[in-house]
């Protein structure tokens, strides 16, 4: 009963998300580049969501697609990197705000997801009452795959591994061999407490384990790039997500008193966490995201 209760008031989130994203003002956001290794550019759109782009003599291999309104911007700034075509295009997960660049985007570039984000864009997509329909064919994900892919592009191994149960059911991260740098979706809000949807299959305690298996399973020397907040070092990542897991004992301590879930809120129970709480999602919705999941 819980669970569904969340389920309906992140959908709520969502809806009203839209609403607000319908007000912006799509045309004066900008795309903030910055090369993060030989030919790996990070595209900060919007002071929102990270695109992540490797170019070299094969073209350009794009990560994630930013929001529909802003595929002006973002081409603009790929461009700025390269000339040349954009050959492949992976989305990490499903949402809008890395996925609605596709309309753009794939007009020459082979998209690349998982399953369960291809079933997803060619849906109806329902929101609640919201309900935009599938993306054209060119939109949506060619080339879907589970566990593990490698790709060999511009003269770089490239090292895709889909991580379920995290952010959503169909995350995919990339690990850019040479340039030392991985990219890892909405599995990470840096310094910020993480949008988990668990209407598409995410799960805040699968997301946390997520986390202790990239750092457990990748070197140390990695510049950590995540959908949201700002790039991250691997000792910053294991220091973040120390943090976030201490939020969770303090969620689940306070559950076993006997505190209900309109308590921990009353009581502020995540004070400590303040900062964390300052982007989309707060300390009361990180306690509706975390309450059904532990004891």
């Amino acid at each position: 009963m819980i669970r569904n209760s969340i389920t309906v008031i992140f959908l709520a989130l969502l809806i009203s998300a839209s609403s607000v994203s319908a007000q912006r003002d799509w045309a004066g956001m900008k795309v903030e580049t910055t090369e993060l290794a030989p030919g790996v550019f990070r595209l900060f759109v919007g002071n929102s969501v990270a695109v992540v782009a490797f170019t070299g003599p094969d073209g350009l291999l794009v990560v994630d697609a930013a929001y529909e309104q802003t595929s002006p911007q973002l081409l603009e700034a790929l461009r700025a990197i390269s000339d040349k075509p954009i050959r492949y295009l992976v989305n990490t997960h499903l949402h809008a705000d890395h996925t609605g660049g596709n309309l753009a985007l794939g007009m020459e570039a082979l998209i690349i997801a998982n399953h369960s984000v291809k079933d997803w864009l060619a849906s109806d997509r329902r929101r609640g009452d919201d309900v935009p329909g599938p993306f054209p064919v060119n939109a949506q994900p060619a080339l879907t795959f589970e566990g593990d892919m490698h790709l060999y592009f511009n003269d770089t191994d490239i090292y895709l591994r889909h991580l379920p149960e995290g952010h959503t059911r169909g995350d995919i991260i990339l690990y850019f061999d040479q340039a030392k740098v991985l990219v890892v979706g909405d599995l990470l809000f840096a310094g910020y407490f993480p949008f988990v949807d668990v209407s598409q299959g995410g799960n805040p305690l699968g997301l946390i384990n997520n986390l202790h298996w990239i750092l457990q399973t990748y070197p140390e020397d990695l510049t950590v790039v995540g959908g949201h907040g700002p790039a991250m070092s691997m000792s910053q990542l294991r220091e973040y997500l120390v943090r976030l897991e201490s939020s969770v004992a303090a969620i689940a301590t306070a559950k076993a008193s006997g505190l209900n879930i309109d308590e921990l809120k009353a009581n502020r129970i995540l004070a400590d966490w303040e900062s964390f709480g300052t982007f989309f999602i707060t300390e009361d919705r990180w306690i509706d995201i975390v309450y059904p999941y532990v004891n």
